[in-house]
């Protein structure tokens, strides 16, 4: 009984622990206000409760890095906005998330997190477009330059056809001067003949500027006439050579289906890129399920972890408080049917009073933990 009495007067004689340490850490502060938890009563919380807390807005903080690159990298690929307006919609669209993310990871229901899941398939869709766009570029690149030449198969064929068709013509006039050169060098020798009277075979072998000499020189001048007509065709050809290239090209301009870059067609041809193999197919899920997984943690961790004591604080202090306000509201209200007409303090500024009003240790709590007895 005497060890009893004297242990029970050790208990009553212990100092009470020493008030909590304030937390003044701006990166917990930060953690703390993404993941909407209260520093004050964070602060008297175990350890574990203040570190699942900055895991929390830790993984909120991720959550809207990742929602303004999905929608930089989304709206700098379809340029329909200027560079400063992708900026502000994105971090807009990050506000926005974040502003989701925090209202769910401090829900005191866990089923708030339910929805999260959803929002985070659709941001991690968003961002992972963008994101194969750029892994797959030179095989999109590829799929939309062989798209180009099928739909402009016969406009190609055709242009090139016109081009041969000049190239034959020239070699043609080459071809000819070359074979009228070889017919003036022929008469030149058969004018040589005749004139020293050479023999041979349809030679008249008479020495001399006869009949068959002049027929010779007059054949000769006919074909150097007939070189001088085919250079001045194939002059003109070269000529006008560069005009009728540009007029096929135009031409072919004119008809060809052009070919388009923007997010439309990008994302087509990304379509025909990854389904044209198994391994891309995989690896463009295995990027949606790795981003769907980092965006989808904030909202696991609030659905799998257990309850802590800072919820349970929070939760008390929201029953006090509702308590308050209840029974503040009654006796106003009683007060109010009693005599109307005089001015009272209203509930939110007796609440105030209540809540921000220093408190005098009248208590037996209170004067305990002044006195530390």
């Amino acid at each position: 009984m005497i060890a009893t009495n004297r242990s029970a007067s050790n208990v009553q004689g212990m100092r009470p622990l020493p008030p909590p340490v304030p937390i003044r850490n701006p990166l917990t502060l930060a953690l703390f206000w993404a993941s909407k938890t209260d520093p004050r009563l964070a602060a008297v919380c175990s350890r574990f409760a203040q570190a699942t807390q900055g895991a929390l807005g830790f993984f909120v903080l991720i959550s809207a890095s990742m929602a303004f690159l999905a929608a930089f990298c989304t709206l700098s690929t379809v340029s329909v906005v200027s560079g400063s307006s992708i900026r502000w919609i994105a971090l807009g669209y990050a506000a926005f998330i974040l502003a989701c993310d925090r209202e769910i990871v401090g829900s005191l229901d866990r089923t708030a997190a339910v929805v999260r899941p959803v929002l985070a398939l659709l941001i991690s869709a968003i961002l992972t477009i963008p994101l194969e766009l750029a892994i797959f570029q030179p095989r999109v690149d590829q799929e939309l330059e062989r798209q180009y030449r099928y739909d402009n198969k016969h406009q190609i064929e055709g242009l090139h056809s016109a081009l041969a068709k000049l190239d034959v013509r020239r070699s043609d006039l080459e071809r000819s001067i070359t074979d009228l050169q070889g017919q003036e060098r022929e008469w030149a020798g058969i004018l040589d003949s005749e004139a020293v009277g050479r023999p041979g075979t349809g030679r008249t072998g008479v020495q001399g500027i006869g009949p068959a000499f002049r027929n010779a020189q007059a054949q000769q001048e006919s074909v150097r006439e007939r070189i001088r007509e085919v250079r001045r065709d194939l002059e003109r050809l070269d000529r006008s050579l560069p005009a009728e290239r540009q007029r096929l090209e135009a031409q072919f301009r004119q008809e060809e289906i052009r070919t388009t870059k923007d997010f439309a067609s990008r994302y087509e041809a990304l379509g025909k890129v990854i389904h044209s193999s198994d391994a891309l197919y995989t690896l463009s899920w295995i990027l949606w399920a790795a981003l769907a997984a980092i965006e989808m943690m904030g909202a696991v961790l609030k659905l799998f972890s257990p309850g802590n004591d800072y919820l349970h604080l929070v939760k008390a202090e929201i029953r006090e408080n509702c308590a308050r306000i209840d029974e503040l509201s009654d006796r106003n209200y009683r007060l109010a049917m009693e005599n109307p007409e005089i001015p009272r303090l209203s509930v939110a500024e007796k609440f105030t009073i209540v809540r921000y009003t220093p408190i005098p240790p009248s208590t037996p709590f209170e004067r305990r933990h002044e006195t530390g007895s």
